[in-house]
């Protein structure tokens, strides 16, 4: 069967749009291959596998290839900034040297008179085990002008040594992480890190296999701005004017989401830390004189269920008055702060300190007085002719 196939190269490529949120429009295309035998579809995963028993991957790899930068080329005439991805058999790499050049295939691009710039070339890196070959095969190809996605990141076998060996110039994000991303908080990190990370080092990050508005806006807030799923579009074997109008609108759709999400959350944030300057400023009121604070603040705490920790700070010394007060610490690996601790590199004070209205929230850490999650409020304010930081520690 698989001879029959590539004899008679029955192998179709679909185009599957990968969309940038900020310009509005579509960035690239994936080449994607499909195939029908004998009136029957044949899935991907299944005709690669067939070659590879055959030890006819390559044969595979080179005509679905040459396929895809002849339908590439009738888009590229219309819109000649845009991309295509081209996915590369692991098993050729492995096999890839200088001296041979069986898997070339910029002959038909200089053919078309397509610019290698135009080209993304992506690497399932955690399949490739000959590292000198991976790392030729990069230096050959960056060389001529195309471009090196890491597909398939931040799951299986990936590791970040490879971006040192390959030095890509785009990573895309593994489908698995932003699947109910939403509920998922170590995804969220970990597309957080990866996010910063690639940021930092002048690398594109691409959030692949989206399906929905939550993950797509988690992903944003990231710093993620291409995307590619079916909440955009599946794999199709021509995108028209409908689809691209379709895309479009979506884009701006989720522009008008992301924008109305940011500007819930700042309201969300302004409610919680007005709320709690007026919480924090009842329980200041109770405090007539700073020795007699941790009682105050002892009898205070039990009233409210979401706070965990209270301690005060002296603001001028960032020395700690008086031990911290908690509800429960049932983890006896974590120790709250004491009296005459200093606060002085902790964020929560220096930030308080300077701030103009004398008060600050945290981001979420994880709590070294008790390991949970939470964040901190702080406050300052004046007693006894002095400055003081109330900190509450707010359980998440």
């Amino acid at each position: 069967m698989i001879e029959e196939i590539l004899k008679e190269e029955l192998v179709e490529i679909y185009f599957q749009p990968i969309v940038s949120i900020k310009t509005k429009r579509i960035f690239a295309f994936e080449a994607l291959t499909r195939c029908v035998y004998q009136g029957k579809k044949i899935s991907p995963q299944l005709l690669f596998n067939l070659a590879k028993q055959k030890k006819l991957s390559l044969k595979l790899d080179l005509i679905t290839r040459k396929k895809a930068i002849q339908k590439f080329h009738s888009y590229y005439l219309e819109n000649n900034d845009l991309t295509l991805f081209l996915n590369f058999e692991s098993s050729s790499i492995n096999k890839f040297n200088l001296r041979n050049n069986e898997y070339c295939f910029t002959k038909t691009i200089q053919e078309l008179g397509i610019p290698s710039k135009n080209f993304m070339l992506e690497i399932k890196e955690d399949e490739i085990s000959n590292e000198e070959a991976l790392k030729n095969f990069c230096k050959v190809y960056k060389k001529l002008g195309f471009s090196i996605a890491l597909d398939d990141f931040g799951t299986g076998n990936s590791t970040f040594d490879r971006i040192n060996l390959i030095k890509p110039d785009l990573i895309k994000i593994d489908k698995s992480l932003f699947c109910n991303i939403k509920n998922n908080q170590i995804n969220k990190e970990i597309v957080n890190s990866i996010s910063k990370m690639c940021k930092n080092i002048g690398i594109l990050v691409l959030a692949e296999g989206v399906e929905d508005k939550d993950s797509i806006c988690i992903a944003m807030k990231k710093g993620i701005n291409l995307f590619q799923g079916y909440y955009f579009s599946q794999a199709k074997s021509k995108i028209d004017e409908v689809d691209n109008s379709n895309i479009i609108s979506k884009t701006l759709d989720m522009g008008d989401s992301f924008r109305t999400d940011i500007i819930k959350g700042i309201k969300r944030k302004r409610e919680v830390i007005s709320n709690y300057t007026v919480l924090v400023e009842k329980i200041i009121d109770k405090i007539n004189r700073i020795e007699s604070s941790y009682k105050v603040i002892e009898k205070e705490i039990k009233k409210y269920e979401n706070i965990e920790a209270m301690y005060l700070i002296d603001e001028k010394t960032s020395l700690q008055v008086q031990n911290t007060v908690m509800k429960i610490n049932l983890n006896s690996r974590f120790k709250p702060t004491k009296h005459g601790d200093e606060h002085y590199f902790k964020e929560y004070y220096y930030i308080t300190q300077e701030s103009k209205k004398g008060i600050f929230l945290s981001q979420k850490y994880i709590s070294f007085a008790s390991g949970n999650i939470c964040k901190t409020f702080a406050k300052k304010f004046e007693k006894e002719n002095k400055s003081y930081i109330l900190c509450i520690d707010i359980a998440v």
